[in-house]
């Protein structure tokens, strides 16, 4: 859920999937939008806060439409308890029919097509709706890691996997800490934002899933940027206990390992 912003499609052009992050309050608001955008209000936000329904939503974000049937399957869950809560993100906006697939009886559901943002820290700093912005919040921060950490896990477990073999290239983590002011990171962090659209529209056609491609998964692109609090790094090192059977000291005892080597006791 976080490309953002995207410009306004050129005439002739339909909009652009467009998900915005629970953490949208931390960018101006784009000038331009699509027109069907979702800004999540409080109503919606409770909506989302039931944890099949984060689930479900993920499914379509990440996998492309799907049905009740099909999400019941993936999730574990009754097509039963799939479809009411399908109906609940649709009727709060998150979702809405996919056109052209499928023609039987039951429906098919997409990742509503204008995207959607909800300014979550201002929702965590209202009592009326704390309760629910953490709900929403630490499904979606908690399932990112996740993610990250399976493929991270699947990867080092099993070299030799075939999936693994055909990733290992294309897959990385950075890490780039750098000095900046608030208005130098609010441009970094706009910057990151313009070129991942410029990029998915310049490479990746419209309305593809992976499904439609031979090879092809849903690639997901995390970006955090948040400032490294002096303070913070400071409350963290005081409050780390020493492991069992060193000592807290600059001069901790070393002792040589079987290569004469000194070795932490």
């Amino acid at each position: 859920m976080t490309q953002e912003p995207q410009p306004r499609p050129r005439a002739g052009e339909r909009p652009r999937p467009y998900y915005g992050g629970p953490m949208a309050e931390s960018v101006p608001p784009p000038s331009e939008r699509p027109d069907n955008h979702l800004d999540v209000d409080a109503t919606a936000l409770r909506g989302l806060a039931h944890p099949l329904r984060g689930r479900l939503l993920d499914q379509l974000q990440l996998r492309g439409p799907a049905t009740a049937t099909i999400l019941g399957k993936r999730l574990g869950e009754s097509s039963g308890s799939t479809s009411y809560h399908l109906r609940q993100l649709a009727k709060h906006g998150f979702i809405e029919p996919a056109e052209g697939r499928g023609g039987g009886r039951e429906r098919w559901w997409q990742a509503r097509r204008g995207g959607w943002s909800v300014q979550g820290q201002a929702f965590r700093q209202d009592p009326s709706t704390r309760h629910a912005a953490d709900a929403v919040l630490e499904y979606h921060y908690d399932a990112r890691e996740q993610r990250f950490k399976s493929w991270q896990e699947l990867a080092a477990s099993d070299p030799h996997d075939p999936d693994v073999q055909r990733w290992r290239r294309a897959s990385g983590d950075s890490n780039f800490p750098m000095p900046l002011t608030p208005e130098e990171a609010e441009a970094l962090y706009q910057d990151l934002l313009d070129f991942m659209w410029r990029w998915q529209r310049e490479n990746v056609p419209e309305g593809r899933v992976a499904d439609d491609v031979p090879g092809a998964e849903t690639v997901e692109v995390q970006i955090n940027l948040f400032p490294v609090l002096a303070r913070l790094l400071a409350s963290e090192t005081e409050a780390a206990p020493a492991a069992d059977g060193e000592s807290s000291e600059s001069g901790a005892d070393v002792a040589p390992d079987a290569d004469g080597e000194p070795d932490a006791k």
